[in-house]
């Protein structure tokens, strides 16, 4: 689920040179604990050989405790932008409350409402601005044109939650994300991604490095980037109000003799092969090779699964006391002290590919002291700082500068750039502004307060 569409594109030869455990792996470590959930629930009932072991009442307590401690941390930790949202709700309402925050002039509200009206399920906006001039008109008798519309449109798409939002197709929404992270060959991925996007889903690196004129290796670590990214918007918020959204963790991190510990959430139902169709086999001589062999085929099946369960949750382990080694600190205080950390760096400690890296922590959550966390969270690139700060950090840092500032004098951005110059950070006033819209923080001429 992670990983982007393109992965699944053109790639049944690929496909057809893994094993079943393989192919297995590769889907299980894509899924969420809810998913796994469904998926063994579909197993017990279309495998005869499988059957639920109860599960033992000390580890459900072990989940209950845990999820306790997590509870009683986060209680008392205020909200912070890697703390996960509030997701019962539609993409819809999402966007209207943060319509709420913008000190924009009445028109502009409104023709924003009506734009969150006209996006699909999927956070896309499938209407041509001519279309939208004419919905518009009808709403609100507001008279406006093509160009206010496409103006209104890219400011929406880089100041909205979540990156990507107001994108006309998968491509701009995976271009504009790239934006936002400040991408520095930004020109090269829009080339990559509206012209090879098919042929990247199908790692026909090579072709695709022919035709650019570029090393294969670079392509590939394009690729890297771009599965990294959200290309549906809204595809973790429900659909709608009746629907129930429900997520449980990955994993458990919380403090015990003041050092962080991982637990694997299993609160899933476990099975085992049944000793009635086993015993068929080696007791009953006179059983039907038919059946024989689709009963052997049925219990490799269910044996595969079993294995591969245990291959996922041994995987998942070992990447988050690795992750939690690394962030202890950002885990116990905050942004401020977010290590600046890649896939790859994990994917070398780890010794596997930054591809299951990626699948891994894409859309997972794990409960921490601070509340239940994003694992893309835990990730950051390191800006230009004595120090090695993560670009979080820096964020953190600069929110605090602007909070405290005298707000009838407020700080202009060369004057914030300068400031975190004085602190060992050296990043452009264009990189200022950049932080500031992605933290929702107004110029200074709009934060002065008379």
């Amino acid at each position: 689920m992670g990983r982007i569409k393109i992965l699944n594109i053109n790639k049944q030869v690929q496909r057809n040179q893994l094993s079943p455990g393989s192919k297995l792996f590769i889907k299980l470590i894509n899924l969420n604990l809810l998913q796994i959930g469904e998926l063994i629930d579909k197993e017990l009932i279309e495998n005869p050989c499988l059957e639920e072991v109860r599960a033992k009442e000390n580890s459900q307590d072990t989940n209950l405790s845990l999820t306790k401690v997590s509870k009683s941390h986060s209680e008392e930790t205020a909200f912070n932008e890697n703390i996960i949202e509030d997701k019962t709700i539609t993409i819809n309402d999402y966007l209207l409350r943060q319509l709420r925050y913008f000190d924009l002039e009445k028109n502009k509200q409104k023709i924003l409402y009506s734009l969150i009206e006209l996006i699909d399920e999927d956070g896309f906006l499938n209407y041509p601005n001519d279309e939208i001039v004419e919905i518009i008109s009808e709403q609100t008798g507001l008279n406006t044109d093509n160009i206010i519309i496409e103006e209104i449109i890219l400011w929406a798409q880089r100041n909205f939650d979540p990156s990507g939002i107001f994108s006309r197709s998968i491509s701009e929404s995976l271009i504009v994300q790239l934006e936002l992270k400040n991408n520095k060959n930004l020109s090269f991925y829009s080339e990559l991604i509206n012209n090879h996007l098919e042929d990247l889903g199908s790692e026909k690196f090579k072709l695709v490095a022919k035709r650019m004129d570029v090393e294969t290796s670079f392509v590939e670590s394009c690729f890297n980037a771009i599965s990294e990214l959200e290309p549906w918007p809204a595809r973790n918020f429900i659909k709608d109000q009746n629907e129930k959204f429900y997520s449980e963790p990955e994993a458990f991190i919380y403090e015990y003799n003041n050092q962080l510990q991982v637990q694997i959430n299993k609160n899933f139902r476990t099975f085992e092969i049944s000793s009635y169709y086993e015993n068929m086999l080696t007791k009953n001589t006179n059983i039907d090779k038919e059946v024989e062999d689709y009963i052997k085929s049925r219990i490799k099946d269910g044996k595969t699964l079993m294995k591969t369960i245990l291959e996922r949750n041994e995987i998942y382990t070992k990447v988050l006391k690795t992750i939690v080694d690394i962030q202890s600190d950002f885990i116990i205080k905050g942004d401020r002290y977010l290590k600046p950390l890649k896939l790859s760096d994990i994917a070398s400690i780890v010794g596997t590919h930054e591809s299951t890296i990626s699948r891994i922590t894409s859309n997972k959550y794990v409960s921490t002291p601070r509340g239940t966390i994003n694992m893309k969270s835990f990730f950051s690139n390191k800006i230009d700082s004595e120090d090695g700060s993560s670009s979080i950090a820096v964020k953190d840092i600069l929110d605090e500068i602007v909070n405290e500032e005298d707000k009838k004098n407020p700080y202009a951005d060369e004057e914030l750039k300068d400031m975190l110059s004085e602190k060992g950070i050296n990043i452009s006033r264009r990189t200022i502004a950049k932080y500031r819209k992605m933290l929702k923080i107004p110029s200074s001429f709009k934060r002065r307060i008379k």
